[in-house]
């Protein structure tokens, strides 16, 4: 049976993956450095696996609280109590776990993760210049170690939440 678009092999050679319901997306940053290895850590209590995770779900909450849209939703045009206003206190409710999951990453942490989890660049392609020195591979290197460590804060504030509602 024949489809329209791409076949699967060069689909799988530009970086697509097919999804759950059949459709082919593009890997994000997160993804990639999941499958290249990147978000392993020795000595810690978290596997790269709970990292890309916590990744995911601040990316979730980032965009169900329509962060990524230019005109957001206006709270103080905000009237609970009537009836069509569940999709405005669904994405104050993610603005808000949004905000309370950044404050737990660590300044120097946080460009890192913002890029790599809410904007898909990877840490290679955000810097100035793209070099084989050894000066740009230890830089790579350090940015990856911030990416791991501003995500187990993440994973840290997403356990212990869990934990609280429980």
């Amino acid at each position: 049976m024949a489809k329209k678009g791409i076949s699967e092999a060069t689909a799988k050679k530009r970086g697509y993956v097919l999804n759950e319901n059949g459709i082919w997306r593009k890997k994000t940053a997160l993804e990639k450095y999941y499958d290249e290895g990147y978000l392993e850590l020795e000595g810690s209590p978290f596997t790269a696996k709970q990292r890309k995770t916590a990744g995911e779900i601040l990316a979730r909450d980032y965009y169900l609280g329509n962060y990524n849209n230019l005109q957001s939703v206006k709270i103080y045009r905000l009237n609970i109590r009537t009836t069509g206003n569940a999709g405005k206190e669904r994405a104050l409710y993610y603005k808000e776990r949004y905000l309370r999951a950044v404050k737990n990453i660590p300044y120097e942490f946080w460009p890192t993760v913002y890029k790599v989890c809410i904007e898909d660049i990877k840490i290679d392609k955000f810097e100035e210049k793209n070099d084989n020195s050894l000066k740009s591979k230890n830089k790579n290197y350090c940015l990856k170690v911030f990416l791991c460590l501003g995500l187990e804060r993440l994973l840290k504030y997403y356990l212990q939440k869990n934990e609280k509602s429980s």
